[in-house]
């Protein structure tokens, strides 16, 4: 399965996207900060805006791979390499999202089924 990203495409509709396939997981997207601008509370990352566009030069789109054996080093990477952005995948835990780079090394798949489980358990805890 693959997602397209259009020259001036919005980061949110490839987010909405990515969600449909994948409803246990979300990702994100940040900007590097450059020497000029100043630090958040997320070190040297700055969370980009869901409206955000791509912005490319290049008149073609860009076209990402999901499908679902695909590990999330290699989504994130695809991100830096083709965007120059820095994307995080997060797995849902129960009511909060959790970053998943401990486990980046796992598929798409594992990491959408472990939220599936994970919420599930929580909500028949909650019962």
């Amino acid at each position: 399965m693959v997602l397209q990203l259009n020259k001036n495409g919005s980061l949110k509709t490839f987010q909405q996207q990515f969600n449909e396939y994948y409803p246990f997981l979300k990702i994100e997207f940040f900007k590097k900060i450059t020497s000029g601008e100043s630090l958040t509370g997320s070190g040297f990352l700055a969370r980009s805006g869901s409206e955000s566009k791509i912005n490319r030069s290049a008149d073609q789109s860009v076209s990402i791979d999901v499908n679902r054996k695909r590990k999330i080093a290699e989504l994130e990477k695809d991100f830096d390499n083709l965007l120059g952005l820095s994307a995080h995948v997060f797995r849902k835990s129960g009511n909060v999202w959790v970053e998943t780079s401990l486990t980046n090394e796992w598929s798409l798949e594992d990491q959408n089924e472990e939220g599936k489980q994970i919420s599930r358990h929580f909500k028949d805890n909650e019962s």
